[in-house]
């Protein structure tokens, strides 16, 4: 059965004769005919009774009509779900995102994204970075966000780059200082990162000056450090992402760091297929958000990590 078929066969009966038929669909009359006539013969029943000069619809022909009529309903239908797909109000996106973005600051640019496409399902999960790769290597995941140092395959990635900062409880003296610098560190209460990149450079920072801090408290996760900033346990050099929202609180203030403090981290896609276009826009976001907030961001350009 052909939609051909299917179409002179609604045609006839919208337009009542053959012959006006043929002109809606731009064909011969004898072409109709015979369209009309190859779709009764496969249905095995016929579908108009000959009255005349007349082309009257059988029982069979009204009921099959019935059933035709939500054919091509339901074609009219796609029209207006390409539409939705166009306007980026239809889809779906995979989001996997290592702790320290997916606590505090992804779920922002995740309720901005999602007011501008309220019909998108997005999937939005937190795992160890090397879970993140994981799940991008095997192509389910759409974006990822992750500490990468090992050579990967399947997998492109944007490297993202930006400058640690320093969070201090608010009753500290350190608050009225506008930059902190490295001899402002010592002999304070320093919240330590465990096996964490940025702690191995202050460490190397402070055995060069000579420098040493009070090791009271190592914590594992960059939000557990903030929050005790916030108990006014110690101070705590961080990723300038967790910190600019934990500094919202009265309690917290942020600082720069006069000395260099790179903060590092990836952006992944899936390499075996194209990056979906709703990931673009939500990048756009994440970048949107964090201009917005002062995080200055240099972004790579995109590589493929097996190389």
């Amino acid at each position: 059965m052909k939609l051909s078929q299917l179409n002179a066969f609604k045609a006839i009966i919208e337009c009542q004769t053959v012959t006006a038929a043929a002109e809606r669909l731009h064909l011969s009359q004898p072409a109709v005919s015979r369209l009309l006539s190859a779709l009764e013969q496969r249905l095995g029943f016929k579908l108009f009774i000959r009255k005349g000069n007349r082309l009257v619809l059988s029982d069979e022909g009204q009921a099959f009509y019935l059933e035709v009529a939500k054919v091509f309903d339901a074609v009219a239908g796609l029209d207006q779900t390409a539409h939705s797909i166009r306007s980026t109000h239809f889809g779906s996106l995979n989001i996997a995102a290592m702790p320290l973005l997916s606590n505090a600051f992804l779920p922002r640019v995740v309720a901005t994204f999602l007011s501008q496409t309220p019909k998108l399902k997005l999937g939005f999960k937190t795992y160890r970075s090397e879970d993140v790769i994981r799940r991008v290597q095997s192509q389910t995941t759409d974006i990822g966000f992750a500490f990468v140092d090992e050579i990967i395959s399947g997998v492109k990635a944007q490297r993202v780059e930006c400058e640690s900062v320093c969070l201090v409880p608010a009753s500290s003296p350190l608050a009225r200082r506008k930059v902190i610098d490295i001899y402002d560190i010592a002999d304070q209460v320093l919240i330590r990162h465990e096996k964490d990149a940025t702690q191995r450079r202050i460490d190397a920072l402070l055995r060069r000056y000579n420098l040493s801090t009070i090791e009271h408290i190592e914590v594992s996760l960059a939000s557990t450090a903030a929050a005790l900033v916030k108990e006014g346990v110690g101070i705590a050099i961080t990723d300038p992402f967790t910190a600019v929202i934990d500094s919202e609180h009265p309690n917290v203030v942020m600082r720069p760091l006069v000395f260099n403090l790179p903060f590092e981290f990836d952006i992944l896609y899936p390499a075996l297929k194209p990056i979906h276009r709703h990931a673009e826009h939500f990048i756009e976001q994440f970048m949107l958000l964090a201009d917005s907030l002062d995080v200055q961001l240099k972004i790579g350009p995109m590589r493929d990590l097996d190389k």
